[in-house]
């Protein structure tokens, strides 16, 4: 058992360092290739996409696991049944994309195209929770590691080969087709009852148990996607990439420190009293006061961060480095957000913890016409200001639901 646990913990890590790898490299591809103002449609259009795909998904996915694993009698419908689920939901969401992209002012047809790539994301993850909920992380890891590269690199190739930036977004989408068509199939016939009827009350089950775990997984949606979409409603063109390209940067750095802090989830789970609860925060802290010397060491090091992000992207790019080694102070907080999320999963105190979330993004949006309006740096002051608020207001939520 030690050693499967092992063998999944090799695969997860390496699945997660593609993904890393390859989405940064694709990203840096795109930028050089078509320029600064391109990249920023791409961006905001991205993650208005991811903001409305995670609402639309509900974590179907994680609930599936999560059913599968508890030998729920109605196992077999499952698939099917979260399946239309999730299209329903989809439907639902490319209606309400009209007017959101309006308000923000992003790309409609890139924000659909991807919104369409997201969703179809998540079906394979529904379909790989097959393997998951047997605990087997090997098989999945290695079909997403797989999807990653076709998906990362031949999106790069045509990006070389001067396809237009349309073009490579629905590559992308129908490399997440294939690959759900490949995840579905490789689930045992006898394990999947797949036919052209659904039942309401497995169809109920699935929507009330996500309802409730969406709620964190939106939340951290928000923390890492929000900045981007607020940008585009007071920048546009290469100022716009520019901006983009630094808050990226941002959630790379702050992504690789949400996977460590990951790894004590568990042991929370497992927390009976308050001194075990305290327990884990004060190794958590650890990991907040480390985090405060990234953005100074970035900060110490901008010149040199400079001449490798315009060497990599192009001239358009010079200020990247300057804005990061400012926006990157952002990262502690984001950190201690994050903290507080994993805390109130496990806890199960996420309404509330929600609720504050939804509080600080709105509040967010006059933060950045606060900002805007007094023009002393407003980009910049509206990130950090937006994610000490948003961190403010989880500690506040946790203590509250702790006490």
């Amino acid at each position: 058992m030690i050693k499967n646990w092992k063998k999944n913990t090799v695969y997860i890590s390496i699945m997660q360092l593609t993904l890393l790898i390859v989405n940064f490299f694709l990203i840096t591809i795109i930028s050089r290739v078509y320029g600064a103002e391109i990249y920023g449609e791409y961006a905001s259009s991205k993650s208005l996409s991811v903001l409305i795909g995670t609402a639309a998904a509900l974590s179907i996915a994680l609930v599936v696991t999560k059913m599968l694993a508890q030998n729920n009698p109605n196992s077999k419908e499952l698939f099917r049944n979260a399946y239309t689920l999730i299209i329903r939901n989809l439907i639902v969401a490319l209606v309400i994309l009209v007017p959101i992209s309006l308000l923000f002012n992003t790309n409609l047809s890139m924000t659909a195209l991807f919104l369409l790539g997201f969703i179809f994301n998540e079906m394979i993850h529904i379909a790989l929770a097959y393997y998951q909920a047997k605990g087997d992380f090997v098989t999945s890891s290695k079909q997403i590691i797989l999807r990653t590269i076709i998906y990362g690199v031949g999106a790069s190739v045509l990006v070389l080969q001067d396809f237009s930036i349309y073009s490579i977004i629905i590559f992308q989408v129908l490399t997440l087709i294939t690959f759900f068509i490949v995840a579905h199939v490789s689930i045992p016939k006898k394990d999947n009852n797949f036919n052209s009827e659904s039942d309401k009350h497995v169809k109920d089950e699935i929507q009330g148990s996500g309802k409730k775990m969406v709620l964190t997984t939106f939340s951290s949606a928000l923390i890492s996607e929000l900045d981007i979409v607020l940008l585009g409603l007071f920048y546009a063109g290469p100022t716009l990439g520019v901006l983009a390209w630094s808050r990226r940067i941002l959630e790379i750095i702050f992504q690789l420190l949400a996977a460590s802090l990951d790894i004590l989830f568990p042991e929370l789970a497992k927390a009976q009293s308050s001194k075990d609860v305290n327990d884990v925060r004060s190794k958590l802290r650890k990991v907040f006061l480390f985090s405060f010397s990234i953005p100074i060491l970035f900060f110490i090091f901008r010149g040199f961060a400079g001449d490798i992000f315009t060497s990599l992207l192009g001239a358009e790019f010079v200020d990247v480095s300057s804005y990061t080694s400012w926006i990157m102070f952002a990262l502690p907080v984001m950190v201690w957000s994050r903290i507080n999320i994993i805390f109130s999963r496990a806890l199960n105190f996420e309404i509330r913890l929600t609720n504050s979330v939804l509080f600080g993004s709105c509040a967010s949006i006059a933060i950045y016409y606060l900002m805007h309006y007094i023009g002393f740096n407003p980009a910049i002051l509206s990130i950090v200001i937006s994610q000490i608020l948003i961190s403010i207001l989880t500690t506040y939520s946790f203590k509250r639901s702790h006490e």
